[in-house]
């Protein structure tokens, strides 16, 4: 019996040793969106973070409509820590958010102190693009006051997650807010001449970024983008940019550059595209402030006249 106990010991060593050789699985956090997930990605301490950092949405998904893969919500089970900006921008997450997980902190940043938050605007009675009239703007990272009042709280709980390298999340932390800071001052000043040029968009999910920088913003167009637009439509957004006088429409991607042709034809308005998730950029410590700054440029380019149509 003893000889027998001993061969089996032996055999279950490499195996017990092997099992205490593993190092601990890394915390898993959570981001929603790619803007949120730059911040966190910068402050983690990017590809060499001591945490699993993970974007939940892919590139190009819009938060509004969105259905979580079964890949996806392991994800969220998994979960120390998840970032969000709130229902009003990813509604589908308020159902699988509910499941009571001791273990996960799920944090609405649109609740943080230090955002500033606006209420949509009502464009011409109009629901559009996923937002009703009155509630409350949820693209709350175009305006880099936000962004800070974000990463403080990113740092904040990552370092109650990670104690270990709470001193470095810190650190990361104000550096980011001081390129933010930086990009800021930069871009009041590029703007600054722009501010009374009138502008138009598909999709109103700028205001907190025009109104952070004194644009002047004219109005959004709904269109539906299944289907092209009747002659009636066609008229009446012609006739919202003569009235608004607008220099500028901002389309989406999803938008056919044809269907955009036909509706401002015969106007002088310049055509411009915007990016509020930043889905063309690569994933770096910066890519944070080159969100902000593509999107100045985007407004400098079309609002003074050097985008053609």
């Amino acid at each position: 019996m003893l000889r027998i106990l001993t061969i089996f010991l032996l055999l279950c060593l490499p195996v017990l040793q092997s099992c205490q050789s593993e190092p601990p699985a890394k915390p898993v956090i959570v981001s929603t969106i790619k803007p949120i997930h730059a911040l966190v990605y910068a402050i983690a301490g990017g590809e060499n973070s001591p945490l699993d950092i993970r974007q939940l949405l892919p590139d190009g998904a819009s938060p509004h409509h969105y259905a979580l893969k079964p890949s996806e919500m392991r994800t969220l089970e998994t979960a120390r820590v998840v970032f969000r900006i709130g229902s009003g921008l990813e509604t589908f997450l308020d159902k699988p958010l509910a499941t009571a997980i001791s273990t996960r902190e799920v944090i609405t940043l649109a609740d943080i102190q230090g955002i500033q938050a606006l209420g949509a605007r009502q464009q011409h009675g109009d629901e559009h693009a996923g937002h009703t009239a009155h509630s409350a703007d949820s693209h709350l990272w175009l305006n880099p006051v936000n962004a800070i009042a974000m990463s403080r709280e990113i740092a904040r709980a990552l370092s109650a997650v990670d104690s270990a390298h709470q001193a470095e999340y810190l650190a990361n932390a104000q550096q980011l807010i001081a390129e933010i800071e930086a990009t800021d001052a930069r871009i009041r000043q590029q703007l600054a001449p722009l501010s009374q040029q009138p502008y138009l968009s598909f999709h109103d999910a700028w205001q907190h970024f025009d109104t952070h920088y004194g644009l002047n913003f004219a109005g959004a167009v709904t269109l539906d983008v299944s289907r092209l637009p009747g002659a009636r439509h066609v008229q009446d957004i012609r006739k919202i940019i003569e009235e608004k006088q607008a220099v500028c429409l901002f389309q989406e991607p999803q938008f056919s550059p044809a269907m955009v042709k036909t509706l401002v034809e015969g106007s002088a308005i310049h055509i411009g595209e915007l990016d509020p998730l930043g889905m063309e950029l690569p994933l770096d410590k910066d890519t944070y402030p080159k969100l902000l700054q593509a999107a100045a440029d985007s407004f400098q380019q079309c609002l003074g006249g050097q985008v053609a149509q």
